[in-house]
């Protein structure tokens, strides 16, 4: 009898398989964002507001992290959800 029963071969061999499309897929994202450099996006941004030192408040196009991080989350609810949620459901 297992210790813990979630310690199956084909979850295991998943969640690799999972990890490593998602390291795929960040190394792949790593290496592509530079490319587009930092020249042509803030060609983008207009100045609002300039205070002492220098300092300005910009209006700039949102940031790609943070949309590839709602992003993610919101493909791994929907995969959590279907995995999980529907695998529990007995007919």
């Amino acid at each position: 009898m297992r210790f813990f029963e979630l310690l199956n071969t084909q979850q295991v061999l998943a969640l690799i398989i999972l990890t490593l499309i998602f390291a795929i897929l960040f190394g792949v994202t790593l290496w592509v964002l530079p490319m587009s450099g930092p020249k042509s996006r803030v060609s983008n941004i207009k100045t609002i507001q300039q205070f002492a030192d220098g300092i300005e408040k910009a209006d700039g196009p949102f940031p790609m992290i943070i949309a590839l991080i709602i992003g993610g989350t919101v493909l791994w609810a929907i995969y959590y959800i279907l995995f999980y949620g529907l695998s529990e459901v007995i007919l």
